[in-house]
């Protein structure tokens, strides 16, 4: 026998268990019978080739049991779901970037740089208002600490008043100037 071709059946058998492919020797025989494998027309002889062709279509392995085409499919299939949840992820991604250029996303950084402006923009309000109305607040209470109550009430009213004024979306210009 030369190291190409086998002369019998019972040689290829005995190549592939020596070669770790795990198959009876009744269904090997059977897939001789099914046409599976077969000798090479002319001189009867079996090909190494077309021998390991006909293992890794329809022989299991003796470490895995699996066949090679089972384990090459599985390997092909979980590549496939890793390019398609890639595929996903690519798409995720444009749609974000696409949101983000049309201006539907903003970042934290900004969105807490707007809520400090707003802030400053509120006290600064506030502030104004409660020097500007103290003439009339006292005016209110005429000096009387018993009309504390009222004073409470017009200041309450002027506070109401500024915060319904921030509650609308507006846009404010601040100026931070540094205490010296």
């Amino acid at each position: 026998m030369s190291t190409t071709t086998f002369k019998s059946k019972i040689a290829v058998h005995r190549w592939l268990v020596d070669n770790g492919w795990q198959i009876s020797k009744t269904q090997f025989y059977d897939h001789c019978k099914d046409g599976l494998l077969r000798p090479r027309k002319g001189d009867g002889l079996f090909a190494v080739k077309a021998v390991e062709k006909y293992a890794t279509l329809h022989v299991r392995k003796a470490e895995t049991g699996q066949k090679e085409s089972d384990l090459e499919a599985k390997i092909r299939e979980e590549k496939l779901t890793l390019n398609l949840e890639r595929e996903r992820i690519g798409l995720e991604t444009e749609k974000f970037n696409l949101e983000k250029k049309l201006g539907r996303y903003v970042l934290a950084s900004d969105v807490e740089l707007m809520i400090v402006a707003r802030a400053v923009a509120f006290m600064a309000h506030l502030n104004h208002t409660i020097q500007a109305s103290v003439p009339d607040w006292i005016d209110v209470v005429r000096g009387d600490q018993a009309m504390a109550p009222q004073l409470v009430e017009a200041i309450s009213r002027a506070v109401e008043q500024r915060m319904g004024d921030f509650a609308v979306n507006a846009e404010f210009d601040i100026l931070l100037e540094a205490n010296e």
